[in-house]
């Protein structure tokens, strides 16, 4: 069961009007929050979060944090089960000459069981590429993954499992995670510049004080250099790098700092990270 515009209804008849802004330009963003044992992860974070990408295109939401709140568990309960990603949407709404938004944007809420990502991800690590572009508005959450879908095809034509943003000999983020390297005992990643990623954010709160943590972009030329690297997101939870473009990172394996984050982040949630 998902929410359209005021109505919960079967997926079967989930439908926008081909005349939203979302569909004809994009103009729109999005959050993505996965469940454990039920709770949505972090609700708050991620529907600020969303506020504040819709803030940054200038798009004019109607709903405030307690009303999206209702929705997400409103619609959580329609949809009983296991764990569940939610995936909530917000767009410019029907537009009189396809191009103006309306004084009625449109929200989406899509709940599904949630899928796990096999087990030697977390075991042996993924393989990334590298992708020559940068994200226009990268702390806002857009619809707009245009860029994204490419370098994502590209990686899998290459066996690899996600893409990086590079840009002027600096790697950014990945297309759908954080990205996190670590290098002579310490976590690098970028400061600013990103989205600002609610599981990444958790990380960083889970090494304070445990390992030092450089805020900085890691360059393209330090890619033989890295000790370790690995990603986070909603949906991945933190997965290994072992390799990027075809170079090897350290000796190929999940490192033990990469291991000990998996572990943090495992006692946070209270679930194996390939479980469901």
């Amino acid at each position: 069961m998902f929410y359209v515009n005021g109505r919960f209804v079967p997926q079967s008849r989930a439908k926008v009007a081909v005349s939203d802004l979302g569909l004809l330009r994009g103009y729109g963003v999005f959050d993505f929050m996965r469940t454990y044992g039920r709770e949505p992860f972090r609700l708050r974070d991620h529907l600020e979060r969303l506020l504040r990408s819709a803030r940054l295109i200038d798009l004019e939401l109607p709903w405030g944090l307690g009303e999206l709140e209702r929705l997400v568990y409103e619609a959580l309960d329609r949809n009983p089960g296991g764990e569940m990603g939610i995936r909530i949407i917000a767009t410019g709404g029907e537009s009189p000459d396809s191009l103006a938004p309306s004084d009625r944007p449109s929200l989406i809420v899509i709940v599904k069981p949630i899928e796990a990502y096999p087990r030697e991800f977390f075991s042996e690590g993924v393989k990334a590429i590298t992708y020559p572009a940068k994200r226009e508005l990268p702390e806002a959450k857009t619809l707009n993954y245009a860029t994204a879908v490419r370098a994502l095809r590209r990686a899998r034509l290459q066996g690899a499992q996600e893409a990086i943003y590079s840009h002027d000999g600096l790697l950014y983020e990945c297309m759908v995670c954080s990205f996190f390297a670590v290098r002579d005992g310490r976590i690098i990643t970028a400061g600013s510049g990103v989205l600002d990623g609610i599981t990444r954010r958790a990380v960083l709160e889970l090494v304070r004080g445990r390992i030092p943590v450089e805020y900085r972009f890691v360059r393209a030329s330090e890619i033989p250099e890295l000790d370790e690297a690995f990603l986070t997101s909603s949906g991945h939870g933190v997965m290994p790098i072992v390799a990027i473009d075809g170079i090897k990172i350290g000796d190929g394996r999940p490192g033990p700092i990469t291991r000990e984050v998996m572990g943090l982040f495992e006692e946070l949630t209270g679930k194996r990270l390939w479980e469901p």
